[in-house]
């Protein structure tokens, strides 16, 4: 059973708990169910969110696209810290030089 839990943040940068709901699974069915549900307490415009911040679920991301059409949704910045982390790992590796100091000739060379 997963927790579900929709949070709001203050111009403080304090959190508030706007609603949750356990699924019994992360399916598209469940999302938009648990996002209709919500929309439907979020009576005036002046409460709807302006931006819903996701992490990398595509099952979630997929339901908010389709679900709350005029709002932007952006990824959470800890998860995209972590991709770009986890891609220079990968993709940017430098091979570091060995220089060696010969004494005789005091030259530097690499290898």
């Amino acid at each position: 059973m997963s927790l579900f839990e929709i949070v709001g943040v203050t111009s403080t940068d304090m959190t508030y708990l706007v609603s949750f709901a356990f699924m019994t699974a992360k399916t598209e069915d469940n999302f938009t169910w648990v996002l209709q549900v919500m929309l439907k307490f979020l009576k005036s415009k002046s409460d709807m969110p302006k931006v819903v911040v996701t992490d990398m679920d595509t099952t979630l991301m997929n339901v908010v696209a389709t679900v709350l059409l005029d709002i932007s949704a952006i990824l959470c910045y800890f998860h995209v810290g972590r991709n770009v982390r986890a891609k220079c790992i990968t993709d940017c590796r430098v091979n570091p030089k060995v220089v060696k100091v010969d004494e005789k000739k005091r030259r530097l060379s690499t290898r």
